[in-house]
């Protein structure tokens, strides 16, 4: 049903942008002790997240290689915080994150470290959010998943 495969895309770039939030939140916790909400949206969400987790979920393909999973998410995603950093302090002129000391970094504008984490959370997509979603989205009932406006008939 071309609903339902709308509504995971759909689910999982804002779950996926929620957890990136969260995610965030929690290594700022860690790194520089105290709460800090990144971003330059309204709300706890980071839609480069979710843009990753559509990439990520084009590798549902090579589900049964998890190393495969692993490097392209690792890629795929570095390139993606490399490629936004970069446009962000060309367009916006804010760099909103900076790995500059970092190792391997690539004009700070992504690291070894952040890719490895990606790759991580390549693994997460994969193996545990996607298929959780699915399974939810496939007990709800058809009809509740139409989408398709309705209107009174005069």
């Amino acid at each position: 049903m071309k609903n339902e495969i709308v509504i995971k895309i759909g689910v999982m770039f804002y779950l996926c942008s929620i957890l990136g939030y969260f995610y965030e939140l929690i290594l700022n916790l860690f790194y520089n002790g105290k709460l800090y909400s990144h971003g330059i949206l309204n709300g706890p969400w980071l839609p480069i997240y979710g843009v990753g987790s559509l990439i990520i979920l084009l590798l549902n393909k090579y589900k049964k290689k998890p190393l495969v999973i692993f490097i392209l998410s690792f890629l795929l995603t570095g390139a993606l915080e490399g490629i936004s950093g970069f446009v962000l302090l060309k367009l916006a002129k804010k760099r909103l994150w900076d790995y500059t000391g970092h190792f391997l970094n690539i004009g700070g504008f992504v690291c070894f470290l952040s890719a490895f984490c990606f790759g991580i959370g390549g693994l997460l997509v994969i193996y545990l959010i996607y298929p959780l979603v699915k399974k939810i989205i496939e007990k709800i009932k058809r009809e509740h998943l139409n989408c398709t406006p309705k209107f009174r008939q005069k």
